[in-house]
């Protein structure tokens, strides 16, 4: 809806743009919520979490507001006149081994939480309600996607709303093959090989809210699923069904003022130049592929070689704003980490096979250079939320040298087109509270690209000119070729807090 409505002429587009610019986020409530629920995996105990969380006083499926809020979904949509909801989703699915016992973990690779994305799609009918996802995995940490089909009953009340449904669930088979298979290499007695299928599982789900008070609202949601038969039969699972619930209460704080509320009009000068500091955690690995053989070795920079986990680095931005609704940003951050080490085993590194209790001198570098420009589809004195377009060139090296026995290297270099969002809030006078997401995706004949980046910022300025902050940078990207200069992929991950200095002009 949103490209749309930024690809579209101007008459087509206006109305849709004033619609979102004018949209009254005072109907949302911010909360906190704490949920229960039961882990598939035998030996896990039932996970308890206490989270913030954002909610109307109104529920999603009684309403045509264009932001979606649902069953931890956030989104977008359009809803047509005849009932049919198009829009996009996305979700944090926490699944994984959590605190399960360390004898029934060990030899098992890491299941990780992640973030998914993906279409939905619904129909409106009265009483009923049918609404279709699915989800794609944005941080490249698995293949394969969930689905859901859900058939509701939405009743609105005096003071609230109850929403009963029921959800008929799927997971392809290399969704099933990543949290509950069993490789071969993690088999052991008692915890045999298993390859599941696709599955399709169902649940009984009901949400309530109910207004306590005229700005408090109580919300709880209790849900009871039924496992497909692929997912009972892994040796990791030991129960047929899970039951989960959540019970939250949040307050309407009246915090956003409407698009010509007071200081509408105020702009702030147009460039901005930004050093900030970032302490980083890196974790690199390499697959690399001998050139006279089809067998691929992963090695873990850090563990195996001994680069450094954590370093300082600097990043340095420059931000240009072109009228009321229009941005260009140019970031530049480098790592580069020097080690030696003595191996503990063999390692094959390419075409270099390198025995164990060899000294080899490491070299870690990555460097990158961000371009993009943001066009806003809200902006006023207060808050900010648009679209970003842009690209990532990225150059990541890891080179070896082993005396006497030679050198090698994995390098690869390339641009990256990203997509993504950006917005912002202030939180009174000189206060603000900002967040920026891009991920980037493709795959073709010699050559499969992942990027994702992420960065929240809380900041305070200093008279007209000058601005301080705090935040937490995360970049992915893992990047596969079968070109000569890197026969296989590497996957460089860093995140990290950051303290940043900025200057208006």
């Amino acid at each position: 809806m949103a490209a749309g409505a930024s690809a579209s002429t101007p008459a087509q587009a206006g109305p849709l743009l004033d619609y979102i610019r004018n949209y009254d986020l005072n109907d949302y409530a911010l909360g906190v919520s704490i949920s229960w629920g039961q882990s598939p995996y035998a030996t896990a105990s039932n996970s308890t979490f206490a989270y913030p969380y954002l909610t109307s006083f109104r529920h999603s499926a009684l309403t045509d507001d264009w932001l979606v809020l649902r069953d931890g979904d956030i989104g977008a949509r359009w809803v047509s006149p005849g009932g049919w909801e198009f829009g996009a989703v996305a979700r944090v699915n926490t699944l994984g081994l959590g605190d399960a016992d360390p004898a029934f973990v060990r030899g098992l690779d890491e299941r990780q939480w992640t973030l998914e994305a993906g279409p939905m799609i619904g129909w409106r009918g009265w009483p009923v309600h049918v609404n279709f996802k699915a989800y794609a995995e944005l941080l490249g940490r698995r293949d394969g996607y969930p689905a859901e089909l859900s058939i509701s009953l939405p009743a609105e009340h005096a003071r609230g709303w109850i929403v009963p449904s029921i959800d008929l669930l799927y997971q392809n088979q290399d969704y099933n093959r990543y949290y509950f298979g069993v490789t071969p290499a993690e088999a052991i007695s008692g915890r045999p090989a298993y390859d599941p299928a696709a599955s399709l599982g169902w649940r009984l789900k009901a949400r309530l809210g109910y207004r306590i008070a005229d700005n408090w609202l109580l919300s709880t949601t209790v849900a009871w699923e039924s496992l497909g038969d692929e997912i009972t039969a892994s040796p990791l699972v030991d129960r047929d069904s899970l039951w989960s619930a959540s019970i939250g209460v949040a307050y309407d704080v009246d915090l956003f003022q409407p698009r010509d509320g007071p200081g509408a009009k105020l702009e702030p000068r147009p460039f901005e130049l930004r050093l900030g500091a970032f302490r980083d955690q890196v974790d690199t690995r390499i697959v690399r592929t001998a050139a006279t053989a089809n067998a691929s070795q992963s090695i873990d920079v850090e563990e195996v070689f001994g680069a450094a986990e954590d370093s300082t680095l600097l990043q340095v931005d420059a931000v240009y704003r072109i009228g009321n609704y229009h941005r260009l940003h140019v970031g530049h951050f480098s790592i580069g980490r020097r080690s030696t080490a003595t191996l503990d085993d063999d390692v094959e590194f390419g075409d270099l096979v390198i025995p164990a209790g060899t000294e080899v001198a490491v070299r870690a570098d990555l460097s990158t250079l961000v371009f993009t420009y943001s066009y806003s589809l809200m902006r006023d004195a207060q808050k900010e939320l648009g679209l970003t377009f842009g690209v990532h060139n990225s150059t990541s090296t890891v080179a070896l040298r082993a005396e006497p026995i030679g050198a090698d290297a994995s390098r690869l270099r390339d641009t990256l087109p990203v997509i993504g969002l950006h917005g912002s809030v202030s939180l009174g006078a000189d206060m603000h509270l900002g967040a920026r997401l891009q991920i980037f995706r493709m795959d073709a004949d010699r050559f499969e690209g992942l990027l994702n980046f992420a960065t929240l910022e809380l900041g305070r300025r200093f008279g007209e000119s000058i601005s301080v902050g705090i935040g937490y940078n995360y970049y992915g990207m893992k990047l596969t070729s079968s070109n000569d200069d890197l026969r296989g992929r590497i996957e460089v991950r860093h995140q990290g807090p950051v303290l940043y200095l900025g200057a208006n002009f």
